[in-house]
């Protein structure tokens, strides 16, 4: 298991997630494929990482968000979250975690393809972070299917050496 996140960490060039399916492209051409199951949610670093190190633990944290969103693997979205999270959609409505998770679940909102693009990682002196980030959206919402430039920001904390989402 290692080996496969450090071959699709250390070589990933371009990724797209399909149903339960990750296609990778690797710096040499070739085209991996990998089942979503097969990509556990990362132990990164311990504390004291240097801010190229901290860069790259959260832009991988989004990876897998966005491979769990389209997924829709609530479990392992679940796990990515601090139970309390108030998540807030576009048109400014709140979710609890578990409201949130009942949708993806459903598929009342189904995502079908993510980028994500403009990441800017800051880290704070108690060692969380925060990230902003835009994400380009293609998914089917309560019926209603579109494409979306949204504008996120996530603040993450370690814990046991995990990043979660806590807002």
């Amino acid at each position: 298991m290692n080996k496969l996140l450090s071959t699709i960490c250390c070589t990933l060039l371009v990724c797209v997630c399909e149903a339960q399916t990750m296609r990778v492209w690797m710096k040499d051409g070739s085209e991996r494929q990998y089942a979503v199951s097969e990509i556990e949610s990362v132990t990164f670093s311990e504390e004291g990482t240097s801010m190229e190190q901290l860069k790259k633990e959260i832009e991988q944290f989004l990876d897998y968000w966005n491979a769990a969103m389209i997924a829709a693997d609530t479990v392992r979205l679940g796990a990515m979250m601090d139970d309390d999270i108030i998540l807030r959609h576009i048109t400014g409505m709140t979710q609890t975690k578990r409201e949130w998770l009942e949708e993806v679940a459903s598929g009342s909102m189904k995502y079908h393809k993510i980028e994500k693009r403009n990441v800017v990682v800051t880290s704070n002196s108690d060692g969380n972070a925060s990230v902003s980030f835009t994400s380009v959206i293609t998914a089917t919402i309560w019926g209603s299917y579109g494409t979306w430039t949204l504008n996120g920001n996530m603040r993450l904390v370690k814990r046991n050496g995990k990043w979660i989402r806590v807002d």
